[in-house]
C-alpha cells in the first residue's frame, strides 16, 4: 500500500527539535491523520477511475465444472445415471457500444477523483492555518510568559524597597500590604500565562506531532497578501480548493445523470467463445464448440426503474448546484471576514504601540515623583499595571495582526504556496 507522499521540509537537519513555522507545517501535512485519511481518499479515487477504463478493453473469462448428470426422454426413460458431466470454456467479450455508459461513468469518476484531491488540497490549506495559528499564539504566549515573569519580578523590587522605606520609618505597614496585595496578583498572572502556555503547547503537539522548542517568531510574505477587499474575493472565486472540489461534485453528478440515461440505449458486443466438454446431455463422450457472434441486447421494460434513477441524478445534479453556490458564499463570507480583521487589527497597532510608550512615561514619571513624595504608592502600582496591559495588548494586536494575513492568504487559497511547501505532482495537476 503506498503511504502518503512526503513533503519536503525546509532546511530542517536530523534530530533537531527546533522548528520554524514552515517546517511545523510540512511536519504536519506530512503527518497528521486527518490530512493521512484525505489522502487515502484521493488515492482510493485515483483507483477507481483507472478500473473504470477497464470496461473499454476485451472481457476475458474461463469457466468450468463437474458433478453428476440423469438424463430422461420425455417418455421417461432413463437414458444414463452413471455419466459424470464435465465442461470448460473461455470466453472474450468486447464491448462496442454501451448507450456512453462507460465514457460517462469514467467522467464521473474522474470528477470524483478531482474533488477528492481539491478536497486534499482544502484540508492541507485549512491543517497549515492552524498549524499558523498555534505557532503564533505559542510565541504570543511565550513572550507574555516572559512579560508576566518580569511584572512578578518589578512587583518584588517594589515590595523590597517598601520594606526598607518601612525600616527607615518612611512608609506605612498598609503600604506593605498593599504591595504584596499586588505582588500575588502578578504571580497569579503568571501562572495564567503558564496554564495557556502548557495548552497550546499541548495543541501544538497534537498537529505536530513533538514539543515546542525555541520558537522562530514568523513573518507572513505579505506579496501573497491582497491589498483590497475587492482583490481578495477575486482571488479567493479563483482559487480557492473549496470553491473547485464543488464545482468537480457538480460536474461529477452531471455525468451520472448522463450513465443513467445510458439504460435507454441498446447494448452492442462481440463474443468468441469455445467450449470442450464431456457427457453432455446423457450421451458419453467429449462435446465441443466454438462459435463468434454480434450480441445485442435493448431493455424492452424494467419496470419504470432506468427512468426513476433518471430522474434522481438529475435531481442531485440540481443539489450539487445548489451546494456550489453555497460554497461560493461561505467563502467570500469567510475571505470578508478575514479582510476585516487584517484590515482593523493593522489599525489597531500603531494606537497599542502609542499607548505603550505613554504608559511607560507615566510609570516612569510617576516614580520619579513618589520618591520626592508628590505621588502615592498606589498611583505607582496602577501605573505599573498599566505599563503590563499596554505590553501585552500590543503583544496581542502584533501578532493578532500575523495571525489575521495568514487567514486572509488561506481564504485566497495560497497559504502553503506562501510557505514554499512543494506539492506532490500528483496533488498540482492542471484544472
Amino acid at each position: 500500500m503506498r503511504q502518503l507522499l512526503l513533503i519536503p521540509i525546509l532546511a530542517l537537519a536530523p534530530h533537531v527539535q527546533a522548528l520554524t513555522l514552515e517546517q511545523s507545517v510540512a511536519e504536519a501535512i506530512n503527518h497528521h491523520p486527518s490530512l493521512q485519511q484525505k489522502y487515502a481518499a484521493f488515492e482510493a479515487a485515483v483507483r477507481y477511475r483507472r478500473a473504470a477504463v477497464g470496461d473499454y478493453l476485451p472481457q476475458v473469462k474461463l469457466y468450468g465444472g463437474i458433478g453428476y448428470e440423469d438424463v430422461r426422454y420425455n417418455s421417461g426413460q432413463r437414458i444414463d445415471s452413471e455419466l459424470t458431466r464435465t465442461e470448460i470454456g473461455l470466453k472474450v467479450s468486447q464491448l462496442l457500444f454501451d448507450g456512453f455508459r462507460t465514457t460517462s461513468e469514467i467522467d464521473r469518476l474522474e470528477f470524483e477523483k478531482e474533488a477528492e484531491r481539491f478536497g486534499l488540497l482544502s484540508a492541507a490549506e485549512n491543517l497549515s492555518l492552524e498549524v499558523s495559528q498555534v505557532y503564533l499564539e505559542l510565541v504570543m504566549a511565550d513572550k507574555v510568559t516572559e512579560l508576566a515573569q518580569r511584572n512578578v519580578e518589578e512587583h518584588k523590587e517594589i515590595l523590597a524597597n517598601i520594606d526598607s522605606r518601612l525600616n527607615k520609618g518612611l512608609s506605612s505597614e498598609s503600604d506593605v500590604a498593599q504591595v504584596k496585595a499586588r505582588l500575588a496578583t502578578s504571580q497569579s498572572g503568571y501562572l495564567a500565562a503558564r496554564n495557556n502556555q502548557m495548552d497550546l503547547q499541548a495543541k501544538y503537539y497534537d498537529l505536530v506531532g513533538q514539543f515546542p522548542q525555541d520558537l522562530i517568531s514568523p513573518q507572513p510574505d505579505f506579496d501573497y497578501v491582497p491589498t483590497s477587499l475587492s482583490q481578495a474575493l477575486e482571488l479567493a472565486k479563483k482559487n480557492h480548493p473549496e470553491i473547485d472540489a464543488a464545482t468537480s461534485d457538480a460536474q461529477a453528478a452531471s455525468a451520472q445523470h448522463e450513465r443513467e440515461k445510458s439504460d435507454f440505449w441498446p447494448k452492442l458486443s462481440i463474443e468468441l467463445q469455445a467450449n470442450k466438454n464431456d457427457n453432455i446431455g446423457g450421451i458419453e463422450g467429449p462435446d465441443e464448440d466454438a462459435r463468434a457472434m454480434l450480441m445485442l441486447s435493448y431493455d424492452l421494460y424494467n419496470g419504470g426503474s432506468t427512468v426513476d434513477r433518471t430522474e434522481a441524478a438529475a435531481w442531485r445534479y440540481q443539489q450539487a448546484i445548489a451546494v456550489r453556490q453555497s460554497t461560493e458564499q461561505q467563502v467570500e463570507e469567510g475571505t470578508r471576514l478575514a479582510w476585516n480583521a487584517f484590515d482593523f487589527v493593522g489599525q489597531q497597532r500603531s494606537f497599542y504601540r502609542e499607548n505603550v510608550d505613554q504608559a511607560v512615561k507615566a510609570e516612569q514619571g510617576y516614580r520619579k515623583q513618589f520618591d520626592l513624595g508628590r505621588r502615592s504608592l498606589l498611583d505607582v502600582l496602577d501605573a505599573k499595571v498599566e505599563v503590563f496591559l499596554a505590553r501585552k495588548n500590543y503583544l496581542n494586536a502584533h501578532h493578532n495582526y500575523y495571525i489575521a494575513a495568514y487567514r486572509l492568504i488561506n481564504a485566497t487559497g495560497y497559504l502553503m504556496e506562501s510557505f514554499r511547501i512543494d506539492q506532490p505532482q500528483p496533488w498540482s495537476q492542471e484544472k
